[in-house]
């Protein structure tokens, strides 16, 4: 073989040799490749070498399919990880920052569910609607209950704002005595001419109001019927009360003419009616009206009315000791004007 020959085949071998060590090192790096199925991130060489730059292409997804934010380490040999990326990073558009997640709604059912608890936590009483008066009967009546959650909702304000009226503590007091409330909210009654009854049977009070009718009317009336119960045992009397009267006067007996209502007499012994019906229900129709927004003519100093509210009056501050005689309570501002 002549001298130029071999120099050819030399050529030809180291070119050959060349070509298979590139392909060595090509196939070496590919093997040293995997992906995380987690982060789908490329991670070049093993993962417990700290020596190796993890350089993130996209995005990772965590576990429940969300973005997160992430960042490319820096290299802990040079403190600079931009001289080890590849060639040909991808370029990554800057996202929106993600918006707080908004707490949802609540129903008016849960909105309704949390006033009746406040209610309570409050007054210290017990308030039932809806379903949980189901098959209630009193005094040989039944109940039709309520089903419209915005008219619960609406008699729950108005049952709290006018609680509200009463002293800091005043139901407490029957309360810690073993005399309890509770209040049932019902359409209305079997029989149509209704309002509300007092169930004082038992220390366990129920007052049950039928509110197709007005609601703060019958409200502060049958709550007059409560708080009496607590009265008369811890020993307020009314013995004179019958000289408020017309003399000759017999309750049960109901006379249009000693109506306020009926005749718009101020100066009427009864406030309508049905006040005549019992000494009990005179003072808790007198209270109803004691309670009142707008002061009733009948209420005017110095009538009958007025000192039959006069009277109650004296007897609420002198048992209740959340009430003060010194102090112009709500049911008073007619009275003491």
């Amino acid at each position: 073989m002549t001298g130029e020959k071999q120099i050819t085949l030399a050529k030809v071998l180291l070119s050959f040799s060349l070509v298979l060590i590139l392909l060595g090192i090509a196939f070496h790096l590919e093997s040293q490749t995997v992906v995380n199925p987690i982060t789908n991130t490329h991670v070049i060489g093993k993962t417990e070498n700290s020596d190796i730059n993890i350089t993130t292409t996209e995005k990772p997804i965590t576990e429940t399919g969300q973005e997160q934010e992430t960042t490319t380490p820096e290299n802990p040999n040079t403190g600079n990880n931009t001289n080890n990326q590849t060639q040909n990073p991808s370029i990554e558009t800057p996202q929106p920052p993600s918006q707080p997640t908004q707490p949802s709604t609540p129903s008016i059912e849960e909105v309704n569910d949390n006033l009746r608890k406040n209610i309570e936590n409050a007054y210290g009483i017990t308030v039932r609607y809806g379903v949980e008066t189901n098959g209630y009967t009193v005094a040989g009546l039944s109940t039709i209950r309520l089903t419209d959650s915005n008219r619960i909702n609406q008699l729950l304000n108005e049952l709290n704002n006018n609680l509200a009226r009463y002293p800091s503590g005043f139901f407490n007091e029957p309360k810690q005595a073993g005399y309890t409330l509770t209040i049932y909210l019902i359409k209305q009654y079997s029989q149509a001419n209704v309002t509300g009854i007092t169930d004082s049977t038992t220390k366990d009070i129920l007052i049950s109001l039928a509110t197709d009718y007005s609601f703060t009317e019958s409200l502060h009336h049958e709550i007059y019927h409560y708080i009496e119960k607590y009265m008369y045992a811890k020993g307020a009397n009314y013995t004179t009360w019958n000289t408020l009267n017309p003399i000759g006067f017999n309750y049960g007996e109901a006379n249009n003419s000693y109506s306020y209502v009926s005749t718009g007499n101020i100066n009427a012994s009864f406030v309508n009616n049905y006040a005549q019906t019992d000494q009990y229900e005179d003072r808790a129709s007198t209270f109803e009206y004691m309670m009142d927004d707008t002061e009733a003519g009948c209420l005017q100093t110095g009538t009958p009315i007025w000192k039959k509210a006069k009277y109650i009056s004296e007897q609420v501050d002198a048992v209740f000791q959340t009430v003060s005689p010194n102090i112009l309570e709500y049911w008073e501002r007619y009275v003491y004007n």
